[in-house]
């Protein structure tokens, strides 16, 4: 009942500009992954600036025309005409300028899309952008509209003719935008935008850490209350390389180096479950540090198998038990840098050994003691056979550590 009470609640107040209900009305103040909005929530609509030009031109103008043209990732510059649409009526409406004809031709003509500058007049009801106020794009206006004047009435529709246009395109669709761009769709991050949602989100909470397909992130309090929902951004635009989501929920207190954590999203999480503790009353309210009015789903022997991973690290392959052991993928640059040094350091040794050999037993294998080894960032690199050095510069390594 609790849950049906809560679905009503996000139906009646779900809107475009703000999908979430008052957090301030929630059971246990905390959105359950149902709250997560649909995609159309996050596409918007704009109107972009446009040519209609000559086909057979096309790769002659986008080169003419270079930044001015419309660029971002995976989507289209170019679009056909569609049959049937009077695209001089068009032109007319949008007052871009265009000339008054209806000589065009799904056939022989394509829209170019151009990059999205702004209005030249914020008072003019009519949308013009300042691309078209480019010298380039003036000076191939006005060369058309010379050709064009000179084009016999047996000429085909569309040859030389290049006329002002407008196209509405989906600003980013949703499989385009990134972590932080849907996170800031989502999240309060003025006090404007959180006048009846608190706590304001200060910074954006869209990085990472990634280990095999574990991604892992440190939230901050004022996010808890969108934590499912933060996973599941994360977990959505990363479905090719992320099973899961987990979120760490306590210090490093122990010998082992290990920290508690909880699931987010994806493998191991029980959504049904999530909801129904989400929707029932529980006090106090989230945010009171009550063991009660938290919703947590904790990592537990049950989710051994899916804390078991397989990473990469400087040309070696490492399996092990995210849960168990302590593992930093920021610190791989760290790695890299003292196994370089070890390296270099033993050839150089290795070199003056061979100068000064009076036998061969006489070269001295390097020696590394790695005291507090985890799962073997340093020794392994050091030691394996795959190793460039691994057949030149003889190095032993002993590693120890308590996991």
């Amino acid at each position: 009942k609790c849950q049906e009470n809560y679905y009503s609640y996000v139906l009646i107040n779900m809107s475009s500009n703000n999908p979430l209900p008052p957090l301030s009305t929630l059971p246990r103040s905390i959105y359950p992954p149902s709250a997560y909005p649909p995609p159309s929530h996050f596409e918007t609509t704009l109107t972009y600036p446009a040519l209609l030009i000559p086909a057979r031109r096309t790769g002659e103008i986008q080169k003419q025309l270079q930044e001015l043209v419309f660029q971002e990732p995976k989507r289209k510059r170019v679009y056909a005409l569609e049959e049937g649409v009077d695209y001089s009526k068009e032109d007319l409406e949008t007052s871009y300028g265009g000339n008054k004809t209806s000589r065009y031709n799904p056939s022989l003509e394509r829209k170019l899309v151009l990059t999205r500058l702004g209005p030249c007049d914020d008072n003019n009801s009519q949308y013009i952008d300042r691309v078209f106020q480019d010298s380039r794009i003036q000076s191939l206006l006005h060369s058309a509209k010379s050709n064009s004047e000179e084009t016999t009435s047996t000429s085909p529709p569309g040859k030389n003719l290049i006329r002002t246009s407008s196209i509405r395109l989906p600003s980013s669709p949703y499989n385009l935008l990134t972590v932080d761009q849907v996170l800031r769709h989502l999240l309060p991050t003025t006090k404007e935008e959180s006048n009846i949602r608190d706590p304001v989100i200060e910074e954006i909470p869209s990085s990472f850490e990634v280990a095999g397909h574990i991604a892992h992130v440190n939230l901050r309090e004022e996010a808890l209350p969108y934590k499912y929902l933060i996973g599941k951004a994360i977990l959505e635009k990363n479905q090719s390389k992320i099973r899961v989501v987990v979120n760490k929920i306590g210090n490093i207190e122990n010998e082992f180096r290990t920290f508690p954590m909880e699931i987010l999203a994806g493998e191991g999480l029980d959504l049904d479950e999530v909801d129904r503790l989400c929707a029932c009353d529980a006090n106090p309210k989230y945010g009171q540090n009550s063991e009660e009015s938290t919703v947590q789903f904790k990592i537990g022997p049950e989710h051994e198998s899916l804390m078991q991973v397989e990473l990469k690290e400087h040309g070696c392959r490492f399996q092990l038990d995210f849960a168990k052991v302590y593992w930093n993928s920021r610190l791989q640059g760290e790695h890299g840098r003292l196994v370089k040094q070890i390296v270099e350091d033993a050839a150089r040794k290795c070199s003056n050994d061979h100068q000064n050999q009076t036998s061969p037993t006489s070269i001295r294998e390097c020696i590394v003691a790695d005291a507090m080894a985890g799962v073997g960032p340093f020794a392994v690199p050091l030691t394996s056979a795959l190793a460039p050095h691994y057949h030149e510069t003889p190095i032993v390594c002993h590693a120890n550590d308590l996991n």
